[in-house]
C-alpha cells in the first residue's frame, strides 16, 4: 500500500511540474496578444467608421480582448491544476478527491492550447506539449483510484469539455489578399503549354453566388490535335473562415456526371522537388445528354499554406481559427482531363495518357500558384 502511495505521489509531482511549466508560457502568449490591441485600435481610428474594414477591425479587437481574457483563464487554470497536484503529492491522505478536482484545470489547459497549436508556431506548441505532459502524467495519479473516484474524473472531464466548448470562440482569421490576380494565370499557363488554346469561361451569376469565391479561374484548354481538353479551376478566398467551396464529387454529380472512382494519392511534381502533394483523383462518366467524354480530375485544398485533400479537415482548418494568427486564406484547385473513352487502358492508372497529362498540368499550375499567387505566410519564399 505504501509503495502504491509513493508511485502515485511521484506521478503527481511529475504532472504538477508539467502543468506549472505551462504558466510562464501562457503569460508570454497572453501578453503578446495584449500588445496587439493598441495597434488594432490605432488602425480602427484611421478608418471610416461605417466601412466594412472598420467593422472587421472592430470585430478583431473584440476577439483579441476575448482571447486575452481566456489567456489569463488558461494561466489561472494551470496554477490551480498544479496546486491541486502538489497537494495530492504532499498530503495524499488529506483528501482523495483532490486529484479528481485537478482534472478540470488540466484538461481545460489542453483544450485551450490545442486549438492554437494547430498554427505550428513555437510558443503554442510548447504550451500544448507541457499541457499534454501534465495530462499523461495525471493518468498515473488517477489509475490506482477506486471506482467511485474514477467515475468522478469522468464527470469532471465531461463537465470541463462542455464548459470549454460552450464558451470558446475561434479567433477571427486575418484575411490575406492574393499576390497576383487569378486572371493573370491564364496568360502564364498558355505560355507554359505552347500550342494549347483556350480562355477563361465566366460562370453564371447564380453559380458565382453559390461558389462565394473572391476570385476564380475557370480555364478550358484544348490540345493542338483537338483530342484533349483540360479544365483548370482555381478558387481563392482571402478569409479562410468562409464556407468550404463546393467539391467536385458533389457538384459534378449534381450536374449529371456519375462518379466512377475516387481515391487519395501522393504525387511528386518535378517543379516542387522534395515535396509530396496529397490530393484526390476521381474519374467521372458523363450522364445522359452530356456527350461521351469522360473526366479524370485531380483536386486539393490549400488553407493558409496547408495543403489537404480532406474536406472535413479543410473545414476544421478554415473555421477553427487555428491559423488566424499569421493570416489565412482558402483556395481549391481542380485539374480535369476530358477525353473520349476507348481501348483497354484504365484512365486512372498512373501510366495512362490521361493521368500523365493531368500530372503535366499539375506540374505547371501548382508551383506557379505557390510561388507567384498565394501569399507568403511562412517567410520561406513560397505561398
Amino acid at each position: 500500500m505504501k509503495e502504491h502511495a509513493t508511485t502515485r505521489r511521484a506521478w503527481a509531482i511529475v504532472a504538477a511540474t508539467f502543468v506549472a511549466a505551462a504558466i510562464p508560457l501562457g503569460i508570454v502568449w497572453t501578453l503578446s496578444g495584449q500588445a496587439r490591441i493598441p495597434g488594432l485600435e490605432a488602425k480602427a481610428a484611421s478608418l471610416a467608421p461605417d466601412s466594412s474594414e472598420a467593422r472587421r477591425v472592430a470585430h478583431e479587437i473584440a476577439q483579441q480582448r476575448r482571447d486575452v481574457g481566456f489567456g489569463w483563464v488558461d494561466v489561472g487554470a494551470a496554477a490551480i491544476g498544479a496546486g491541486l497536484l502538489v497537494v495530492a503529492a504532499a498530503r495524499p491522505a488529506a483528501s482523495r478527491w483532490t486529484p479528481v478536482a485537478a482534472v478540470a484545470p488540466v484538461l481545460y489547459l489542453v483544450l485551450s492550447a490545442a486549438s492554437m497549436a494547430l498554427a505550428r508556431e513555437t510558443l503554442p506548441l510548447l504550451r500544448l506539449t507541457a499541457a499534454l505532459g501534465g495530462l499523461v502524467s495525471y493518468v498515473g495519479v488517477v489509475w490506482p483510484l477506486p471506482g467511485r473516484l474514477q467515475y468522478g474524473v469522468c464527470c469532471a472531464c465531461l463537465g470541463t469539455m462542455a464548459v470549454f466548448f460552450g464558451l470558446w470562440e475561434p479567433p477571427l482569421p486575418k484575411p490575406v489578399p492574393i499576390r497576383k490576380h487569378l486572371s493573370e494565370l491564364q496568360a502564364d499557363l498558355l505560355k507554359a503549354v505552347p500550342g494549347w488554346t483556350g480562355r477563361h469561361e465566366v460562370l453564371p451569376k447564380e453559380v458565382e453566388a453559390t461558389l462565394g469565391a473572391d476570385e476564380y479561374l475557370n480555364l478550358a484548354l484544348t490540345s493542338p490535335d483537338k483530342n484533349w481538353v483540360v479544365t483548370i479551376f482555381v478558387t481563392y478566398n482571402a478569409n479562410a473562415m468562409t464556407k468550404v467551396p463546393h467539391v467536385p464529387w458533389v457538384c459534378m454529380t449534381q450536374s449529371g456526371f456519375r462518379l466512377v472512382s475516387k481515391r487519395e494519392e501522393d504525387v511528386l511534381l518535378p517543379e516542387m522537388p522534395g515535396r509530396e502533394l496529397r490530393l484526390n483523383v476521381m474519374l467521372f462518366d458523363p450522364g445522359e445528354g452530356l456527350g461521351r467524354a469522360q473526366a479524370l480530375m485531380f483536386q486539393y485544398f490549400n488553407v493558409g499554406g496547408v495543403y489537404t485533400y480532406n474536406r472535413e479537415w479543410t473545414r476544421v482548418l478554415a473555421t477553427s481559427g487555428s491559423i488566424g494568427q499569421r493570416g489565412s486564406y482558402l483556395s481549391q484547385t481542380q485539374v480535369a482531363v476530358r477525353f473520349m473513352p476507348g481501348g483497354a487502358e484504365d484512365p486512372t492508372a498512373k501510366g495512362s495518357e490521361p493521368y500523365q497529362l493531368g500530372l503535366k498540368f499539375l506540374n505547371v499550375v501548382v508551383p506557379r500558384l505557390e510561388k507567384e499567387y498565394y501569399p507568403n505566410l511562412h517567410g520561406d519564399g513560397g505561398g
